[in-house]
């Protein structure tokens, strides 16, 4: 499931592949805290935007490939729920059959 350099694991969870250096621990944390100040609360300062975009460059991150590990991940779990669960239509069947015998 991974795709490029994250992957989400069965918790939803993102995780990097690579994990990033010392000198840049800082700056990621600089724009998780952006992206939960933009995105969360709706706070779209120029400044902020300026400096979310200019992080997004220096730590290469690309949003397109978290996207895509969250899709994935999406679709594993309805694809693990739909096998666990019955359509109506069979529950009705084997309530039929429940009947009948």
């Amino acid at each position: 499931m991974a795709e490029k350099g994250f992957f989400v694991d069965e918790f939803g969870q993102i995780h990097r592949n690579k994990v990033p250096n010392k000198e840049n621990e800082e700056l990621l944390a600089e724009y998780h805290q952006l992206e939960y100040e933009i995105f969360s609360h709706n706070d779209k300062t120029p400044e902020k935007l300026a400096r979310f975009e200019e992080l997004k460059k220096i730590l290469n991150i690309d949003e397109n490939s978290k996207k895509s590990a969250f899709l994935k991940a999406k679709q594993k779990i309805l694809d693990s729920v739909g096998q666990q669960t019955m359509s109506v239509s069979q529950i009705l069947a084997m309530g039929q059959d429940k009947q009948n015998e």
